[in-house]
């Protein structure tokens, strides 16, 4: 009885503690720069979180900050987006990660002031 006892506690407390889910080889918190490219598109700065493969972040601008959200594929391929529907702006990031590097560019557009840039972004995992 003591044995079923003991295995039934022990049982117990090994279920209490699941196993943390494991890093995807790109999770952690990266930050870059994002290029002026033409003479009408302004120059930044990028912030992403990366976490099971899926990216939240900030890109900075001096016209203000727009955050944005997507995926980073298994090889390394970055797609984020951020949408406007009130001002129609929109923006994609896409690039690739390799090793603690990421190059890319930026796609804005915005219909209504009838601009659009595409940018170079770089940024580290720190």
């Amino acid at each position: 009885m003591k044995r079923v006892l003991f295995a039934a506690a022990l049982a117990f407390v090994i279920l209490q503690f699941e196993p943390a889910p494991a890093a995807g080889p790109y999770d952690g918190n990266w930050s870059g720069l994002i290029s002026a490219g033409a003479k009408s598109c302004l120059a930044g700065k990028v912030t992403m979180q990366i976490s099971n493969n899926a990216i939240s972040g900030v890109i900075g601008l001096a016209a203000g900050s727009i955050r944005i959200q997507g995926n980073v594929a298994a090889d390394g391929s970055v797609k984020a987006t951020y949408n406007n529907p009130s001002t129609g702006g929109e923006s994609t990031l896409t690039g690739k990660i390799s090793g603690d590097d990421f190059t890319g560019e930026l796609e804005s557009k915005f219909p209504m002031a009838g601009i659009g840039c595409t940018r170079d972004v770089t940024a580290k995992r720190s």
